[in-house]
């Protein structure tokens, strides 16, 4: 039996008989029968000319979908042997093609981390679960810049249980991804359209979340003061207040509605928390009829939003949106005063902390509020530690003696 020749691809034999283009082989092109059939004893054919074909059409396709001929519309199990061997052509030419872009694995991984795990420590519980995992990567598809946010918080989460290592590829990837998502959301932040709203507000949510997760996962707390890192993040998640104040009230009557509704069952802070409210107001009016100087407007306007806050809190608000609206709500001048230690700027961030105290569960939050008030209380003497009593009662936090 003759040896058989290794087949050089389409253009060695096309217009070989049929048996030699099946068999993968190179074909004499003998008239009327090839050396190779003749060996075998098999009958040989070649594809006629095209010229001659009865199926070949009269004028150019716009489609670039090869006709199918006659006998093979009107007999699916006994296809034209011509149109077999042009469509083997067609395939092994279509092969040269180079393949699609690979997936992204890495980004499979943190997509499939937030639909698994992630979206769970941002909802307050199960009723606005399905909106984290099912409505807000949905807008991502359509935003880039919230599919990055949900991507670098979500690498963070990986952080968390990760070796050193890996921690800190993790934590890498995910301020690669923030880097875009605050880029994104600068792009559109100037011309918002309803189209963008959803996305916008989620993702402005997401980046504050990354703000107090980020030095508390790499370590920052630990190695600086509690109240320099705050006012850095206040002065962070305060570059998205813009966004927020224009599309709260949109996402208010939409899809995500629910994120900005009360939760009877979620548990209350106690009422005494007016009480709280009420004696920092009278401790600001003391202070200004001793001292000229005071900032009595700017503590006015901060303590009536904490008030709000607090009140929201206590009837069942969702805890980390209310906990971010007072961020943008308070002067700017108040920032200034609590990262100056002015003490009545101090008492009252650290009222605050305890909206932060029960946000302690999540893993992006963590310890905060204890490391804010301890540092809070071991600045202010005797006389100003009485004016957070009740922050202590509230979270039973215990500071040392001065």
């Amino acid at each position: 039996m003759p040896s058989r020749r290794s087949y050089k691809g389409p253009g060695s034999s096309r217009h070989g008989c049929l048996e030699c283009r099946a068999r993968r082989i190179k074909c004499g092109k003998e008239q009327p029968q090839c050396s190779s059939c003749l060996s075998r004893n098999l009958a040989c054919e070649y594809i006629p000319p095209t010229s001659s074909l009865p199926w070949r059409p009269k004028t150019k396709s716009c489609s670039s979908t090869p006709s199918l001929p006659p006998s093979a519309i009107a007999s699916p199990s006994a296809v034209d042997s011509a149109f077999l061997a042009q469509y083997e052509d067609f395939m092994e030419t279509s092969l040269t093609v180079p393949p699609a872009k690979e997936l992204n694995i890495e980004d499979l991984e943190l997509m499939v981390q937030w639909c698994t795990k992630t979206y769970r420590s941002v909802s307050r519980n199960g009723t606005v679960e399905s909106i984290w995992q099912a409505v807000v990567p949905r807008e991502a598809m359509r935003h880039p810049f919230l599919m990055h946010g949900i991507l670098a918080l979500s690498a963070l989460h990986l952080a968390v249980a990760s070796d050193d290592d890996l921690r800190d590829q993790y934590i890498e990837v995910s301020k690669a991804h923030q880097r875009q998502a605050v880029v994104g959301l600068g792009k559109i932040s100037g011309k918002l359209k309803p189209h963008h709203y959803n996305a916008a507000f989620t993702l402005s949510n997401i980046m504050m979340i990354f703000s107090f997760a980020l030095p508390e996962i790499t370590g920052q707390t630990v190695s600086q003061s509690p109240v320099d890192e705050i006012h850095q993040v206040f002065l962070s998640t305060r570059k998205s207040g813009d966004v927020l104040s224009n599309v709260t009230d949109c996402v208010r009557n939409g899809e995500l509605k629910m994120l900005l509704e009360y939760d009877t069952a979620q548990p209350k802070m106690p009422d005494t928390s007016r009480l709280a409210i009420m004696s920092l107001a009278q401790l600001n009016a003391n202070l200004a009829r001793k001292d000229p100087h005071h900032e009595k407007d700017v503590y006015d306007n901060t303590i009536k939003h904490l008030g709000h806050s607090l009140d929201k809190v206590s009837r069942g608000g969702e805890t980390m949106i209310v906990a971010f609206q007072w961020i943008f709500q308070v002067p700017a001048k108040y920032i200034e005063l609590f990262r100056k230690r002015e003490p009545f700027a101090l008492v009252i961030l650290a009222h605050y902390a305890v909206i932060m105290h029960f946000l302690r569960r999540h893993w992006w939050m963590g310890e905060w509020s204890l490391k804010l008030i301890q540092e809070i209380g071991q600045h202010l003497d005797h006389n100003w530690r009485n004016s957070i009593t009740w922050v202590l009662d509230a979270t039973s936090y215990y500071i040392p003696p001065v």
